[in-house]
Formats: structure tokens, C-alpha cells, sequence
């Protein structure tokens, strides 16, 4: 069973590639973060993540803090710049 759960976390993080990248991610405030460069995932976990590159600077977001894709990713209101994870090596 755990095979298939990874599979399925694998298949959905390669369509979130072609949904996600190269668009800019917002907060709901029209704040921008920056751009969707990759999206990473922890298969172990079941995680997936959209790595954001802000001016050179890497951050992790959750994909479950997307509320709305459209031609940028918007953020649920109630996340915060500051909730960002550690910036990523490269």
C-alpha cells in the first residue's frame, strides 16, 4: 500500500510541475513572494512542496497553502511571509 501512496504523491507532484512553474506566488494581499522555480517532494512523508525563488533566495511552501491558481498562485489569507521554511540549498 505504501508503494501506491508514493506513486500517487510522485504522479500528482509531476502535475503540479507543468500547473506550477515559472508562475508567481502571492498572498492574498497581492504581496508577491516571488516565482515557482521547482516543486520537491518528500516521498517518505508524502509531502509536496513549491520551491520559491524570491531575488536568489529559495523558500518551501506547502502546496496545501494554495487557494487559487490562475495565470499567479495565490495563498490562503492566513498565511504570513513569515511562515515561510528554511530557504533550501540549491
Amino acid at each position: 500500500m505504501k508503494i501506491l501512496q508514493m506513486l500517487k504523491t510522485m504522479i500528482t507532484a509531476r502535475g503540479l510541475e507543468v500547473l506550477l512553474l515559472g508562475k508567481e506566488v502571492t498572498a492574498t494581499n497581492d504581496v508577491s513572494l516571488g516565482t515557482v522555480t521547482h516543486i520537491k517532494k518528500e516521498l517518505s512523508q508524502d509531502k509536496i512542496w513549491m520551491v520559491i525563488d524570491n531575488l536568489g533566495r529559495e523558500s518551501l511552501i506547502p502546496i496545501e497553502e494554495i487557494a487559487r491558481v490562475a495565470n499567479k498562485v495565490t495563498l490562503f489569507d492566513d498565511y504570513s511571509v513569515f511562515n515561510l521554511a528554511a530557504p533550501t540549498e540549491a
